[in-house]
């Protein structure tokens, strides 16, 4: 019976896409995803991907997702992303996302591609397009990629009566990439990213209290600066161990923008083969910044009530984290290959994915994952 619904799920997935098979360099996979936190928050994804080659040298990007978020009732003033109106209640919302794209081979090494992002809910709505050039050199061993992107956002408020406040935000983003093969099985990849954001850049639901000199406060919608220009370094050392089926991966990333907000992050990876046909995963990720110019421990005096920068935001405070995860990755080929009626599995996975993160402003998340890759 289990056999039979596998089976059921597979067509009803190709059924929109009807092909013989997938050539090489094609895939098509579903995501499931879920987040909680120590603040019950929760976030559920569900997501399905395809690459489809139309032409030789044609293929045809297409990435669909839809996230179910919910956010406790508010207990009082917080950084709560979130509606006033029912604050008693715990609060829902669903999130749509749609990617369409191109991929143009020009030659053997050289590729550009064009996509369109659309992404809605109730009180967000954004839209961007996409642009990449990649072009490989030197036999294949360094790789040069270009990527830009505009992005259009309308920020939605939900008033207490029920009503939607929309203002509006634009985004430039540029990104350099620089690939080398150094070895065998050693590869190099650098990088360097900008990112423009101008328009109305706060929360539109987090408040700030803003004290008196008797140590009475009023509330006061946030209030960030309308722009923002933020630029990072980032590179990447990968190494593959063949003596004991396994790879290291090591990478450094340096942050900074005009809001004086500079961070650094350190990331390790270790994947080793378990068995022929399951791969184990352990990452640690170590992340440090400091706050903006604008962010205060407490908010005193007139001037935050009116046009004074002010936020609630802990992500523009000063602090440490820590990321721990583990993973799990079958390799499907090992069912395919004991079982003929499995054949069609031959190319397609199922990943479990757990991570623990915390930092030093008292917050937590325990993240669980589940990817299911089917590579037809």
């Amino acid at each position: 019976m289990i056999k039979q619904w596998i089976k059921i799920i597979s067509a009803l997935l190709l059924f929109a896409f009807p092909a013989t098979s997938f050539a090489e360099g094609e895939r098509m996979g579903y995501t499931s995803y879920y987040f909680s936190d120590s603040g019950g928050n929760s976030v559920v994804t569900n997501s399905f991907n395809l690459a489809k080659k139309l032409l030789k040298r044609t293929v045809l990007l297409l990435d669909l997702e839809v996230d179910h978020v919910s956010v406790p009732p508010l207990d009082g003033v917080s950084g709560a992303t979130r509606p006033k109106r029912q604050r008693n209640k715990t609060f829902e919302k669903t999130r749509g996302q749609a990617i369409l794209g191109l991929e143009q081979g020009i030659d053997g090494n050289t590729s550009m591609a064009v996509n369109l992002y659309r992404s809605q809910e109730v009180d967000y709505v954004s839209s961007s397009i996409i642009g990449s050039f990649t072009r490989e050199l030197f036999s294949k061993n360094t790789t040069i990629s270009l990527r830009g992107q505009y992005i259009d956002d309308l920020v939605g408020k939900i008033l207490e009566n029920g009503d939607l406040e929309n203002r509006g935000k634009q985004s430039l983003w540029f990104k350099a990439g620089f690939g080398q093969v150094l070895s065998q099985n050693t590869v190099l990849d650098l990088s360097y990213d900008m990112l423009r954001h101008e328009g109305f850049l706060s929360d539109p639901y987090r408040q700030v209290q803003v004290f008196d000199q008797n140590n009475a406060f009023e509330l006061s919608d946030e209030l960030h600066p309308g722009k923002r220009v933020r630029q990072a370094v980032a590179g990447k050392l990968s190494q593959y161990i063949p003596d004991v089926r396994a790879s290291l991966m090591g990478s450094y990333r340096y942050y900074f923008d005009d809001w004086q907000v500079k961070s650094q992050t350190l990331e390790l990876q270790f994947n080793k083969y378990v068995f022929k046909n399951l791969i184990s995963r352990f990452n640690y990720r170590y992340y440090t910044q400091t706050g903006s110019y604008f962010t205060r421990d407490r908010y005193v005096g007139e001037q935050f009530l009116n046009d004074e920068f002010r936020t609630s935001d802990y992500k523009l405070q000063s602090f440490n984290s820590n990321n721990f995860g583990v993973s799990v990755t079958y390799l499907l080929r090992g069912l395919a290959e004991s079982n003929r009626d499995f054949e069609f599995l031959s190319a397609s996975t199922i990943e479990l994915r757990y991570f623990r993160y915390f930092n030093t402003l008292d917050f937590s998340a325990n993240i669980f994952q589940m990817n299911v890759n089917f590579g037809i």
